[in-house]
């Protein structure tokens, strides 16, 4: 009788391995000694394994096994337990366990139903069936790769499935969590979805399957009722051309020269700065980034940053050039240039692309207001834009008191439709009492306010008082710079509606943009057709 010859067991307890080495060594079996179920992928990888036992423990158990499953078809996997429940008998069985049986099993039992798994793998005349190797198993047919910077899945059968915004987070999640494997709150806290809403993760992976099903092909994504989840197949991250690592998920960062004193050679180079010179068009660029609304984790609307890349190749944000640009003439010309484009950029993703972009929020000096507030309007209602698509993020080094006309030209602004935001990281009260009554969506505090919260109780605990206050004023309140889960938790026990940074969202160039507003769901649905023609267009 064919029993188990390599035995792998998962114990912990000195005595009881004790044991089952000498009932093993009575039928033959070699057996080999593993301390975390973590570990049998690798070991059997490089040895003839026939058969695992492992005790039961909480937690993920379940999604380990359908991996285990899904890799090594021919391994018997025994389950052993005290008085484990029914439900977690049955998940484990349905997720890939050939048997739960408890831990004092006589072993003659254990290896007569060994053999009768065995009997699985003979051919016909009786001889045994080869145990895949390594290289079998995990074939580059076998692989499901993200490409296209994590946009486009494919399947080992060559079949593509472009995937949005969410849908990137999530295999985002397979290549980054141990084991492809994740817990549904792990998935939610990463996208800031509220503790209640399990149903959102579900409702994405169901959305995912039903893609890939209409695809033609089943995606290998298994679930254990009340855990989460795990992609069973190979998933593999394509680095792009030229790159030397793994896939970058991670948003792009500015140059560390933006937190040191500014160079006197940079300095004469932002000075010398000409929007009307092509050479400085040619070195602006814009990136954006998603903002999050913190009751229902979806997207809210879009910060669009501009970026100029010095001779020396720095890189600067527009709003860090623009504090030391001191001609006027010249910083009026460079922020009517950002504007304009913006627009006409916005106008040619709906004529090119169909895609009506909108809640784009492009960060100007307060005091350019009086110079755009009039012909802002006026270029929507030219190209055809609704006056939402634009809004402006002003901010000042100055207290606002010094701007006479300001809240005239907030509210000429407020009755054409556009919407301001007034950035800052002033969180004194009476400071902020005196925004009462203006025109204003509401306030977006930069970054550096939640790192201090972090870091500093007593500013903490002032960032919560401003929170509040603000929200008393009726304005929204945006915080910036959430890049950790530390700063997400505090972001989310404040009283704010919307929280952005590196954490859910990457700092995007115009291509990533564009898929994200044809995919992203629900604010910016779009159909296939449009994702085709995207898709298309980038190559």
């Amino acid at each position: 009788m064919e029993h188990a010859h390599c035995v792998l067991v998962v114990l912990e307890d000195g005595e009881s391995l004790q044991f089952w080495q000498e009932q093993l060594a009575v039928f033959g079996a070699k057996t080999t000694v593993l301390r975390s179920l973590d570990h049998v992928a690798q070991v059997c990888h490089g040895a003839q394994a026939d058969l695992l036992l492992f005790p039961v423990d909480v937690g993920y158990v379940p999604l380990m096994v359908a991996k285990l499953r899904n890799d090594f078809a021919h391994l018997g996997i025994v389950a052993l337990h005290r008085d484990l429940n029914p439900s977690l008998r049955v998940q484990l069985l349905l997720t890939g366990a050939d048997a739960c049986m408890p831990v004092d099993i006589d072993v003659p039992e254990l290896m007569a139903w060994c053999h009768a798994v065995r009997r699985r793998f003979l051919h016909a005349d009786g001889t045994p069936i080869a145990q895949q190797s390594d290289e079998q198993g995990l074939s580059e047919q076998d692989e499901w790769i993200l490409r296209d910077k994590g946009w486009t899945l494919v399947s080992p059968d060559d079949v593509s499935l472009e995937l949005t915004h969410s849908e990137r987070q999530l295999m985002d999640a397979f290549v980054r969590h141990a084991d492809a494997r994740f817990s549904r709150e792990d998935l939610m806290r990463d996208k800031g979805i509220a503790a209640g809403d399990s149903r959102a993760v579900d409702s994405l992976i169901s959305r995912l399957r039903r893609k890939a099903a209409q695809a033609g092909v089943t995606l290998p994504i298994k679930s254990v009722h009340g855990w989460g989840y795990t992609f069973t197949g190979r998933l593999v991250a394509q680095l792009e051309p030229h790159e030397h690592d793994v896939m970058d998920f991670q948003p792009f960062r500015e140059e560390p020269v933006l937190e040191q004193a500014m160079s006197a050679e940079l300095l004469r180079a932002v000075q010398s700065l000409d929007v009307q010179d092509p050479r400085t068009v040619q070195s602006l660029s814009f990136n954006y980034q998603l903002r999050v609304a913190a009751g229902s984790g979806q997207y809210s609307g879009v910060d669009a940053q501009v970026f100029w890349t010095a001779p020396g190749g720095q890189r600067l944000g527009a709003d860090r050039v623009l504090q030391h640009m001191s001609d006027p003439d010249r910083r009026r010309a460079l922020c009517e240039w950002m504007t304009q484009t913006l627009m006409s950029d916005v106008r040619r993703w709906w004529q090119e692309y169909s895609l009506r972009a909108s809640h784009i929020g492009i960060k100007l000096p307060v005091e350019m207001l009086e110079y755009c507030y009039k012909h802002l309007p006026e270029q929507l209602r030219r190209l055809e834009l609704d006056p939402a698509s634009i809004e402006l993020d002003v901010f000042s080094d100055n207290l606002l008191d010094d701007f006479p006309y300001l809240v005239q030209r907030l509210e000429y602004l407020r009755v054409n439709g556009v919407q301001v935001w007034l950035s800052s990281v002033d969180i004194e009260n009476h400071h902020l009492s005196r925004l009462r009554e203006w025109p204003i969506r509401g306030i977006k505090l930069e970054a550096q306010v939640i790192k201090r919260a972090c870091a500093e109780p007593t500013f903490r605990a002032l960032l919560e008082t401003a929170c509040h206050l603000i929200n008393e004023l009726g304005l929204e309140v945006v915080v910036k710079g959430v890049d950790t889960l530390e700063q997400r938790d505090l972001a989310l026990n404040l009283e704010l509606n919307h929280y952005q940074g590196q954490l859910t969202s990457e700092l995007m160039s115009e291509d990533g943009f564009l898929l994200t507003l044809a995919s992203s769901e629900p604010v910016f649905s779009q159909n296939y057709d449009t994702q085709r023609r995207l898709s298309e267009a980038r190559r």
